[in-house]
């Protein structure tokens, strides 16, 4: 890990409803790591990424950008530090792709400022990394499952954060349109310094696509590390995180690691 981590989250506890959501997050994250956060459903593993995007106030603690408090950016320093995908969003604003990804772009303009030419060509390549192009005049309302979430993707893409947090991204996608996130998520890594947290219910794709693991438990962290010290660890931490048991597949060359809870043989 990086001596300056670009997130740092310190003793961070949360609530929803007079309930404890989160209890005593402490967690760093480096510069161009990708952080899966898994864990059973209602642990807090999406109001952890709400709280790092300054969309959910914590009830105590504190979350550090670039080492400063969170809560000191505005509104348009926030954004220009962090994009942040939702697990769904609303399909049916009548905007077209090319003036939805635009948006990314208007954290970064003055009040009554119109896109420039740099503006233009990050949306083109934005558009372009996330295999959207094809798709830029078509309106919101029309797009697949698969299509919508690369469009937001490209969106998050144009906004130039150097922080993307993804809150289960795949979730509504079938397996060839997740390949296809993956790969676009791929190709803006490759042109960028990104760090990435994600929520994702998709063990084995987290031990492809990412290099770090968080485990939440009850709201607090019972794991944290690299991939290969959670591969290591499991299936024991996978027990403990959701307390059935599961089994260890390796392939044959020793290339692949997969993990499955299967009550049968498959």
């Amino acid at each position: 890990m990086n001596s300056k981590p670009v997130i740092s989250i310190n003793n961070l506890f949360a609530t929803y409803n007079k309930n404890v959501v989160l209890k005593n997050i402490t967690l760093e994250i480096g510069v161009n790591e990708r952080w899966a956060v898994i864990g059973k459903n209602g642990t807090g593993k999406s109001t952890l990424i709400r709280c790092i995007s300054a969309l959910v106030e914590p009830s105590s603690g504190s979350v550090f950008i670039d080492g400063i408090d969170i809560r000191a950016y505005n509104g348009r320093k926030r954004a220009q530090k962090i994009s942040y995908v939702p697990q769904k969003a609303d399909g049916t604003i009548p905007y077209s792709v090319y003036d939805f990804v635009m948006m990314g772009r208007y954290v970064f303009m003055g009040l009554f400022s119109i896109p420039g030419v740099t503006d233009k060509e990050i949306v083109h390549e934005a558009l372009k990394l996330c295999d959207v192009l094809h798709l830029k005049n078509r309106l919101m309302n029309t797009l697949s499952g698969g299509e919508l979430q690369r469009v937001l993707l490209a969106g998050a893409v144009a906004q130039r954060a150097p922080v993307l947090l993804l809150d289960e991204p795949t979730t509504f996608l079938d397996p060839a349109h997740e390949r296809m996130f993956f790969n676009a998520l791929l190709r803006v890594r490759e042109n960028s310094e990104l760090t990435i947290v994600m929520v994702t219910h998709d063990i084995n794709s987290a031990l492809v696509n990412c290099s770090h693991v968080c485990g939440l438990l009850n709201g607090e962290v019972a794991f944290a590390g690299t991939v290969q010290q959670f591969k290591e660890l499991c299936p024991g931490v996978l027990l403990d995180l959701f307390g059935i048991n599961f089994t260890k597949y390796i392939s044959e060359n020793d290339q692949h690691t997969a993990f499955g809870a299967w009550s049968v043989p498959c």
